[in-house]
Formats: C-alpha cells, structure tokens, sequence
C-alpha cells in the first residue's frame, strides 16, 4: 500500500508539473505571437513596443512609448492603476493570465527622454 500511494504521489506531481509548464509554454507563444505585431500606435500620443513575460516573478511587462509626455505627467497614478485593472478583470483575452494570478506592469517611457515616466503595477488583489 505505501509502495502505491508513493508513486501515485510521484504521478500527480509529474502531473502538476507538466500542467505548469504547459501554461507557461503558452503564455510564452501568445505573447511571442503577439510581439510579432509590435510596435503599434494605440493612440496619436502612444505606442506599444512590446510585451515580456517574467517567470520568475509570474509578471508581464507592457511597454509603450509616450510621444507627448505630459499625457502621462498630468495623469492621476490610483486613477490610471483602477482602470487598468477593471481592463484586466473584464477582458477576456486575459483570462488565462488572470487565472495564473499574474502581476502586470506597465511601464510609459519618453519618447524624447527615453526615461520611465510612469510605471503601473496591477497586483493580482486588484484584479479578482
């Protein structure tokens, strides 16, 4: 009896290992699918450049740049960080990275400067 519920054990974790990777393989083929897009103007003002998945900290990085920086220097931070998380709760297109409890990061760079404007953290509390 112990002999078998060793190797069921053994199973399920092979299992949840497996499930695991298999998730991230294909988080990492969606946003490599959706890197291939980019860049993209989102507005006159802004364009996404990319998107990178961390693993190691279960984030994914949206990279814009910002042609007019004062869209970003006048934006109120808690406002911007709401509405970017009720984006992330009611999209659907995000359901698999809502469901893998994901930190999302938005990072607004100068297209002038080159310097970080304005970094949006979206923890997974704010989106459930």
């Amino acid at each position: 009896m112990n002999k078998y519920h060793y190797l069921t054990n053994i199973f399920c974790i092979a299992l949840i290992f497996v499930s695991c990777t298999s998730q991230t393989d294909r988080i990492r083929k969606e946003i490599k699918e959706q890197n291939r897009q980019l860049p993209k103007m989102v507005t006159d003002s802004m364009r996404i450049d990319s998107i990178l998945f961390s693993e190691e900290t279960n984030t994914l990085g949206y990279y814009y740049t910002i042609l007019n920086d004062s869209i970003v220097l006048n934006c109120n931070y808690n406002k911007t960080q709401k509405d970017i998380a009720s984006e992330i709760k009611r999209n659907p297109s995000m359901a698999d990275f809502r469901n893998r409890k994901m930190i999302f990061e938005y990072i607004y760079i100068s297209d002038k400067s080159k310097d970080v404007l304005l970094k949006v953290v979206i923890p997974e509390n704010m989106y459930r």
